[in-house]
């Protein structure tokens, strides 16, 4: 292996996302069958990586054995010591447990998608028609709308749209129904929509309002 590919697979396992777990059960089989479900997990973008495994109680050395392998302690139908909270709440240690597997499976598969970066989707708020084009002070206009579908938003990201093609794009600035300021307006009234840095509006050009909303995405 040379130099630059030595560098490339350190930097690729920086970049790798990892859940270490700690695994404890009430007995031998349900530490087993943990085991197997957990092993069973299926993901490119998180690895499942068990770093031990013991039956009985959740004990403060489980504790000190998961600060030191930066690892969340599963526990399957077992109790934890007393005294064992506060020691999890000094560390930081993490700890699920559950007496349903498939309960506790879906909680470490929550955990594995906690480590990965959010993905940002856009979310159509609603739509509007424009029906006429009014003044707005001496130097801007105003487009009269009708809501045609959901709602629009003051300061929502929005875009018009001409014949299919997308003429402009920019927040919501201005909002009103009648001569009033609004924060939001749904479908089926009329409103004055002005968005920010656009003022050549023309009747039966539609607007779309939008949301940006970050999702947790799937193993």
């Amino acid at each position: 292996m040379t130099d630059l590919e030595r560098l490339m697979a350190a930097l690729a396992q920086d970049k790798e996302k990892i859940l270490r777990v700690l695994l404890k059960a009430d007995v031998n089989g349900t530490l087993e069958a943990l085991e197997g479900c957990l092993r069973e997990i299926k993901s490119t973008k998180v690895r499942l990586d068990i770093v031990g495994g013991s039956v009985g109680p959740v004990t403060q050395s489980d504790v000190q054995l998961a600060e030191a392998a930066k690892s969340m302690i599963v526990g399957f139908d077992t109790k934890i010591e007393n005294g064992v909270q506060a020691h999890l709440k000094r560390t930081g240690v993490r700890i699920v447990t559950h007496d349903i597997i498939y309960e506790l499976i879906t909680l470490v598969k929550d955990a594995m998608s906690e480590l990965l970066d959010p993905e940002v989707r856009e979310n159509k708020l609603g739509g509007a028609e424009v029906r006429a084009v009014f003044p707005l002070g001496k130097e801007h206009k105003v487009a009269g709308c009708m809501v045609t579908e959901g709602l629009v938003r003051r300061q929502a990201k929005a875009r018009l749209v001409r014949k299919g093609q997308i003429i402009h794009q920019g927040p919501v600035e201005t909002l009103r129904r009648f001569k009033d300021d609004a924060s939001e307006v749904k479908a089926g009234f009329e409103c004055g929509i002005k968005l920010g840095g656009y003022d050549e509006y023309q009747p039966g050009d539609l607007i779309e309002v939008v949301e940006m909303l970050q999702v947790r995405p799937s193993l």
